[in-house]
C-alpha cells in the first residue's frame, strides 16, 4: 500500500473512527465522574433544612410583647 492509500482503505478507517469512539467515551466517563465528585462534595457542605431548625421569628421568640393585653389584643 502507498502513502496516501491508507485513509482510503475501509478496514483501517473503521478501526481508528472506532478507536476515537472508545477515546471519547472514556473522556466523557472521567468528566462526568469528576461532575457526580464535585456535586457530592457541594451537597456535603449545603446544610440540612430539616436539621438544627429553630421556630419562632427571627430569633425574636425571647423578647417580651410589652403592650400585650390580658386579652391578647394589640
Amino acid at each position: 500500500m502507498s502513502s496516501g492509500t491508507t485513509a482510503q482503505d475501509g478496514e483501517w478507517k473503521k478501526r481508528e473512527q472506532a478507536e476515537e469512539a472508545n477515546y471519547i467515551r472514556q473522556k466523557e466517563q472521567e468528566q462526568l465522574a469528576a461532575i457526580k465528585e464535585q456535586l457530592d462534595k457541594s451537597k456535603e457542605s449545603i446544610p440540612d433544612p430539616n436539621k438544627d431548625f429553630e421556630g419562632g421569628f427571627g430569633g425574636q421568640e425571647d423578647l417580651e410583647d410589652r403592650y400585650a393585653t390580658t386579652s391578647g389584643d394589640h
